[in-house]
Order: structure tokens, then sequence, then C-alpha cells
């Protein structure tokens, strides 16, 4: 008996229009919308890094030859005082604030969190003032305390001349390590004053009973359950140190640093192969640090497996409750004298000795006659750039949140990865790409400025939307679109009410850094789009300390304001805002 088994021929032409016509339903609307912020990281992120790995490795110059190979511009690190000198300050001074800073911060932070002391709240406002002013207009204020006619440096060597002892000049490494530990010691302070409020006391209670000394308890419990939160903050303070190009800039004196080097070549030579290689080599140094944090951490990484939590018992003996108010005290007075001193500063002509000379008010009334544009430039920037990255990071985050395509990971890793490269690394990433002969010129254009601040601060947005999109249930969403809405209605209508306090909360964090932004504006602005950071730097160089001081407390007063302002808002603290740097 014959059996056909022979397959009845297929309509291949049906099943094709069937495929397409499915295809045509089906609502494109995401797929179309997340092209936009992808396509963006493609070109703003991914391109201008490969080029400027590209003119890394090519010979010194601004000309994009892919035919030649040369590594002349890492050579120079082995050959070029200038260029060891620059490396070798860049580590002494980022190993030295990172030290100095975890030496500062976390006593501070086990005094406020541990002891029973007055006004913990007023010290966790105050302790953040430092990061919220520029750090370059810190730079400049303890030239007028510390500088070779400094106030503090000469009311000191008056006292100490009789012992034949004369302070040094703010100039140099001294200076450098002085104003960013002062400036960045609040990362460590509040993320151990976190840790240490947070910790589940029972084990401290525990090795307590088991007869061990304060000094054991905290050797051996205490401090690895706090370490991931000190890793953290020295990870973010040795970042921020290596990269920082104001204070180094100001008071560096003929002292180098990597982000100095890299200016002076392009602003010097319009050497952007050779800003690259040295780009490079900041990179470098920057994610083995982050690597080596993590290999720490994770090694030394412990948790409390606990249903019950013990209420920490505060030291109430009185000579510790002596020691931490007079520590705090001392370390947010020192600290905060920039403040002090710039409000004061604002209103006098100049300061000679021990006290400023020539009161006047002209410091503020030349502001709209000489500094309207850049008012204007400095808060159309900002703002504009804000706007942009909140709906940039808030559409990445939903990507990687809600949709987790294959390769979200190196999605997330992508946005992140301007979080931890210097303002100058970006700026020559971008040069690099977008001057020249390159299919897009930008070069100082505003177009340019706002590309550079929505790669630089995108990160925060995406990172408060996706902390507040891992902690809401999708049902909701899910119900929408079971109810027949599309998926543009559903984000509209129902996801982004739910992440808006995180979309405002991650938008107000990148305006008051934008709106004080000096290490990326300094190698892209033009005479058209010079913000008022630019203006600052400027009247210290050129010696008008006044006009100068005038111009940040403008800055600071409105940083601050829109700061508090969110904080009532929102009914968080101000040190909760910084908490991602």
């Amino acid at each position: 008996m014959n059996t056909n088994t022979s397959t009845p021929p297929v309509n291949r032409k049906g099943s094709d229009e069937k495929s397409l016509k499915k295809f045509l339903q089906k609502d494109l609307t995401p797929y179309l919308v997340f092209a936009i912020p992808l396509a963006f990281m493609a070109i703003f992120l991914v391109y201008p890094m490969v080029v400027t790995m590209l003119r890394a490795f090519m010979p010194s110059g601004n000309k994009l030859l892919l035919g030649s190979f040369s590594l002349q511009g890492f050579t120079k690190f082995f050959e070029s005082a200038m260029y060891q000198k620059a490396l070798l300050n860049s580590f002494i001074v980022s190993l030295a604030v990172t030290f100095f800073c975890v030496l500062i911060g976390v006593p501070m932070g086990y005094f406020v969190a541990r002891v029973k002391m007055p006004c913990k709240n007023l010290m966790l406002s105050l302790g953040i003032l430092p990061i919220i002013m520029p750090s370059f207009v810190g730079a400049f204020t303890w030239v007028i305390l510390l500088g070779r006619q400094g106030v503090v440096r000469h009311f000191l060597n008056f006292v100490l001349s009789p012992l034949g002892i004369e302070v040094p000049t703010i100039y140099g490494m001294f200076g450098m390590i002085l104003c960013m530990t002062l400036t960045y010691y609040p990362f460590v302070f509040q993320l151990s004053y976190g840790a240490f409020a947070s910790a589940n006391s029972l084990l401290e209670e525990a090795g307590m009973l088991m007869g061990a000394g304060r000094w054991h308890i905290f050797r051996t419990i205490t401090f690895p359950l706090i370490l991931p939160s000190l890793g953290a903050g020295a990870l973010l303070v040795f970042v921020r140190a290596i990269g920082n190009f104001g204070i180094p800039a100001i008071i560096g004196g003929d002292k180098y640093v990597l982000p100095t080097l890299i200016y002076f070549r392009v602003n010097g030579f319009w050497d952007l192969n050779g800003a690259a290689s040295i780009a490079v080599v900041n990179v470098l140094i920057t994610a083995f640090v982050l690597y080596l944090q993590k290999r720490v951490i994770n090694r030394h990484e412990y948790e409390t497996i606990s249903a019950t939590h013990s209420e920490i018992k505060l030291h109430e003996g009185k000579p510790i409750r002596i020691i931490a108010a007079v520590y705090c005290i001392i370390i947010l007075v020192v600290s905060l004298l920039p403040q002090i001193t710039i409000i004061v500063m604002s209103f006098f002509e100049k300061w000679v000795g021990l006290f400023p000379e020539g009161f006047t008010f002209r410091n503020y009334l030349r502001i709209p006659n000489y500094s309207s544009k850049e008012l204007f430039n400095t808060f159309y920037l900002s703002v504009l750039a804000t706007a942009l990255a909140a709906v940039l990071g808030s559409l990445i985050a939903y990507i990687t949140e809600r949709k987790k395509p294959k390769g979200a990971a190196l999605l997330d890793l992508s946005i992140m990865a301007p979080f931890i490269l210097p303002g100058t690394v970006v700026s020559v990433a971008l040069l690099s790409a977008f001057s020249g002969n390159s299919l897009i010129k930008l070069t100082g254009t505003y177009t340019i400025i706002v590309i550079s601040y929505m790669v630089r601060r995108t990160p925060y947005v995406y990172r408060s939307v996706a902390a507040s999109l891992s902690q809401l249930n999708p049902s909701l969403e899910e119900a929408s679109t079971i109810a027949g809405a599309n998926w543009f209605y559903t984000f509209r209508r129902v996801s982004v009410p739910l992440i808006m306090p995180a979309i405002i909360s991650g938008s107000i964090l990148t305006l008051t850094t934008l709106l004080q932004e000096l290490s990326t504006t300094i190698l892209l602005y033009s005479s058209r789009t010079r913000t008022v950071p630019i203006q600052i730097y400027g009247a210290v160089a050129d010696g008008k300390l006044g006009e100068a001081s005038a111009l940040s407390v403008i800055l600071l007063v409105v940083v601050f304001g829109i700061v508090y302002l969110m904080n009532r808002k929102q009914g968080k603290s101000i040190a909760s805002s910084f908490k991602m740097g």
C-alpha cells in the first residue's frame, strides 16, 4: 500500500502578506521613540569616544589621518618632564585628597550618627554646602585667604613670625590638596553618616556582651559593614579630584595635572591628537581605580541577615560629646570660610592684608551691563540641556528597566560612563569628532555645549528614574495595555506620572551642576557662548576678585535656592539630593 507523504505546497506569497499585515498593525511607536535616545548615544557618545581613541594613536596635530599610526602621544609620558610631572601630580593630588577626605569625613559621619549632640540636621545641611558651590569659586576665595596677601596668611605670619615660621601660600600642591579636600569631604561624610546611622546595632551589642572593647568592635564589625559606602564615597572623591580643572587652573601655579595639560594642548596648540592621548591615560587611570574599588568591596562585603533592627544607642558621655561637637564645628567653619569670604568680598574692591578695602555696590550694579549675555547663556544652555537630559534619561531608563532588551547592561554602562569621565575628556571627544573637516562641524556653537552637558549629566536623571522604576510594579501599565491603550498613551498617562518625582529630582540635580559647569565648557565655548563660570574664571585670572565674587554669589544663591525649594516641595534633605554625586 502506497502512502503519499509529500508536503502540500506552501503559499509563501500569502504568508509574506500576512506577516507584513501583522507587522503594520503592530504599534511601532515605542520602537520609533526608543530609536531617538539610542541614536543620540551612538552619535554623540560612542562615536566621539571611538574617534578619540583613534586620534590618541596618531601623530601630534589636529588632523584625523586613519592611515598613520603613532605612539607619540603616549611616549611623551616617558620622554617629556612636563608630562611625567603632570601624571605624578595627578596621582599625588587625587590620592592625597581621597585619603584626607576619608580621614575627615568618616569621624565626622560617626560623630553625627552615633554621638548625642544638638543641631544634627543643621550640620548635615551645612556639610553639603561645599559641594553646592563651584569648586573653582572656592579656589579663588582661598587665594583671598591664603594667597600672597591673604588675610589668614597675613594673620598667621604675624603670630608665627617671632618663631621664625612662615606659612606657605595657597599656590601649588598644598593648595590644590587643601582646596579639593575641603570641597569633596562631604561625599565621604554624607555616605558614611548614612551607613553608620542605618547599620544594625545587634552585632555590636553582641560583641559588647562577649567582652570585646569598642575599638575591636569598630574594627571587626562596624567598619566592614560601612566599607561599601566608604568605598563609594572614596571613589566619588578620586574621580572628581583627578578630573578637576578649575582648582588646579587657579591655584596650581606651575604644577600641571592631566586636565590642565589637556587644556594646554588644546588651547595652546590645537593639538587634538595629543590631548586625546592624555584623555585616554586619564580614563584608564579612572577605570583601573573603579575596578580596584569594586574588587576590594566585593572581597569585604558583608550582610546582616536579621528580621529585627535594634535602635542604635548613642554615646552620651560628656567627653565624647565635647570632642564630637568641637571636631564637627571646626571642620564646618574651615570648609565654609570660602562662602563667608566670597559674600564679604563681593561688597569690596580689593582685599589686602587683614581687612577688605573700598566698600562698594558697583560689583553688583555692573552685572546687568557686563554680564547679561553670560547670564542668559548660562541659564539658556543649562535649562535646555536639563530638559533634553530629562527626556533622554527617562526613555533609556524605561528601556533598560521595562523592556530589558539584550544588551541592556551594555546600554547601562554606556550612559553611566560619562559619570566617571572628567569634563575635559568629554570636551576633547566632542572636539575630536565634530571639528575640522568632519561631516558635522559644531565647534563654537551652542549645540556642542548642550550636547556635552547632556552627555555628562544624563546619568543623574537616568539613575534616578531607573531606581524609581525598579520599585514600581508594572501592573498598572499592563492594565492600561490590556484595556486597549497604545504604548504612547500608557507611557504618557500612567508611567510618567508615577516616575515624575524621580524625573524632577534628577533634573534639579542636573540643573544645579550645569549652572556651575566649567571643566566641560572651558574647551568648547566661543565669544558668543561664554557662560558665567567662564567669566568668573577670566575675572580671577585678571585679578578682578570683587567682580568675580559678586558673580559667584549670584550663582551660589541661585543654586542653593533651587535645591532648597525642591527639598521643601519634595520633603527631602539637601544632602539626599547630592548622594549621586
